[in-house]
């Protein structure tokens, strides 16, 4: 029987205290490496709703604030900025204590954006190996992302270009590696903001465990007589994941009288009213729901009483686990081209890709879905098997522990 492991994951948020699925893939690998026989400890933001000794939520910034820690952030000035992306010294001591409460084997870091580098400086200062799960772009700096696009960043080009090359510097001394990719689209966007190639691999993560209890004995549903098609998107309301695309492309399907699209998701109130405008402008109130946040069981029932997922996003979605969610409830599933999709999907045996940003492309892909039955009943089937063949949870923390005990034999060696 091989050895347990003494583990000490790091990340800013862990449950119940979750912005996404980052949040939830911690969670999820952290309770199966415990159910395999690992003491895993999370080191993890100050709130005050953890519970369990296991959980030590040492780490700054404090997650109990009326304002979401990412968006203070972006209106932090420059000290505190330094302190969120660089080095915070009270998350330093914090982690020391934390490496000071058992002979660990190795460190596990999940996303260290707003906490700094100082848990990594602490684990190198024990000689400890460290192993990264990467679920974002969190290394290339969020300090420097949110200049992009903003008038003080179009000012202050010079200052940028020095930061960014403060910021490398920083990161190449520390050292990142070695990484686990959660696709080789974030994999190749990594190697753009010049992380070492040799401290790259990539895991690709599997269907979360809960939905896989769901859906052990689901298939996919066909239509009764004169049934609309049920097309459901089941992603936070913002811009980049591309609600608006899809109503768009509702409204000029020439089936648009024969689907239903549920939108399932919180987020931002404004873009909500924009869609709701987009939807009343369209004509479109009897064809379009809101159904808001939902629970992971109650978004299981409404996946399941489904035909289509829909994920038009029109940014580079690192993975979007959504997408095999609804592979395995059974779903034919229609994805942008944008991220990873396309390394999930195989366009045209278990999904569809489709161009995104593109209303027309998406209005025909609904079109066909609705008009050819056994179609869309194929790409579920297919969809449905290579989720349950190519992406267990069980087979993803598999190669998780892998490389966890590789890295711990380095301690050992």
């Amino acid at each position: 029987m091989a050895t347990a492991l003494k583990i000490l994951a790091i990340s800013l948020r862990y449950p119940p205290y979750v912005a996404g699925g980052y949040e939830l893939i911690t969670a999820e690998v952290v309770e199966t490496l415990r159910e395999r026989g690992h003491l895993v400890q999370v080191l993890t933001g100050s709130g005050g709703k953890f519970v369990g000794p296991d959980v030590l939520p040492w780490l700054r910034p404090a997650l109990d604030g009326t304002v979401d820690p990412l968006q203070e952030s972006l209106q932090a000035g420059t000290w505190e900025r330094f302190q969120l992306h660089f080095f915070r010294c009270a998350n330093y001591r914090s982690t020391l204590r934390a490496l000071g409460r058992n002979d660990f084997d190795v460190v596990f870091f999940f996303n260290l954006g707003l906490v700094s580098l100082a848990p990594l400086l602490a684990a190198r200062h024990r000689e400890l190996p460290t192993l990264g799960y990467l679920a974002d772009g969190w290394p290339g700096n969020l300090w420097l992302s949110s200049w992009d696009g903003s008038e003080s960043g179009r000012r202050k080009q010079g200052q940028k270009q020095l930061l960014r090359e403060v910021w490398g510097s920083f990161r190449s001394t520390v050292g990142l590696g070695p990484l686990c990719a959660c696709s080789r689209f974030l994999e190749r966007e990594m190697l753009d903001e010049g992380l070492p190639a040799s401290d790259l691999e990539v895991v690709l993560p599997g269907v979360p465990p809960d939905m896989e209890g769901w859906t052990e004995s689901l298939r996919p549903r066909s239509r009764s007589k004169g049934e609309p098609l049920k097309v459901i998107c089941a992603s936070s309301l913002w811009p980049g994941k591309g609600q608006h695309v899809l109503i768009e492309a509702l409204a000029r399907s020439s089936a648009a009288a024969r689907i239903e699209l549920e939108l399932v998701g919180g987020g931002g109130a404004d873009y909500r009213a924009e869609l709701a405008d987009q939807v009343a402008r369209a004509g479109l109130g009897a064809r379009v729901s809101f159904s808001g946040q939902v629970g992971r069981e109650e978004l299981s029932r409404r996946l399941a009483r489904s035909h289509v997922l829909a994920m038009p996003s029109v940014w580079g979605e690192p993975f979007g686990r959504t997408t095999l969610e609804g592979m395995a409830h059974g779903l034919a599933v229609l994805a942008s081209d944008a991220g990873a999709s396309p390394e999930i999907l195989r366009d045209g045996v278990d999904g569809r890709i489709v161009p995104a940003g593109r209303p027309h492309e998406w209005a025909q892909a609904l079109a066909r879905l609705e008009a050819d039955e056994s179609e869309r009943l194929r790409l579920a089937s297919q969809g449905r098997e290579r989720v349950c063949a190519d992406f267990s949870h069980a087979t993803f923390v598999d190669e998780l522990e892998s490389r966890l005990r590789r890295a711990a034999r380095r301690r050992s060696a």
